[in-house]
Protein backbone atom coordinates (compact mmCIF):
# COMPACT_ATOMS: atom_id res chain seq x y z
CA UNK A 1 0.00 0.00 0.00
CA UNK A 2 1.75 3.34 -0.73
CA UNK A 3 1.43 6.51 1.63
CA UNK A 4 -1.25 8.25 -0.60
CA UNK A 5 -3.44 4.92 -0.70
CA UNK A 6 -3.04 4.94 2.96
CA UNK A 7 -3.84 8.56 3.22
CA UNK A 8 -7.34 8.09 1.48
CA UNK A 9 -7.98 5.04 3.83
CA UNK A 10 -7.50 7.44 6.89
CA UNK A 11 -9.36 10.20 5.37
CA UNK A 12 -12.19 7.77 4.43
CA UNK A 13 -12.07 6.30 7.78
CA UNK A 14 -12.06 9.95 9.56
CA UNK A 15 -15.02 10.91 7.55
CA UNK A 16 -17.39 7.45 8.15
CA UNK A 17 -17.11 7.67 12.23
CA UNK A 18 -16.55 11.58 12.41
CA UNK A 19 -19.56 12.82 14.63
CA UNK A 20 -22.19 14.82 11.62
CA UNK A 21 -22.81 18.00 12.64
CA UNK A 22 -24.63 18.78 9.67
CA UNK A 23 -27.53 16.51 10.26
CA UNK A 24 -31.36 17.61 9.71
CA UNK A 25 -33.11 18.22 12.40
CA UNK A 26 -36.89 17.16 13.71
CA UNK A 27 -38.66 20.29 11.67
CA UNK A 28 -36.50 19.44 8.32
CA UNK A 29 -37.45 15.67 8.94
CA UNK A 30 -41.11 16.55 9.03
CA UNK A 31 -41.17 19.16 6.04
CA UNK A 32 -39.31 16.48 3.82
CA UNK A 33 -41.77 13.57 5.00
CA UNK A 34 -44.74 15.90 4.36
CA UNK A 35 -43.44 16.65 1.07
CA UNK A 36 -42.44 13.48 -0.43
CA UNK A 37 -46.60 12.28 0.93
CA UNK A 38 -47.74 15.36 -1.23
CA UNK A 39 -48.35 17.52 1.69
CA UNK A 40 -46.74 20.27 -0.72
CA UNK A 41 -47.96 23.64 1.70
Amino acid sequence: MSFWQFMAAVNGYVAANAPDDKSLDETEIDEIWDWMNGDRR
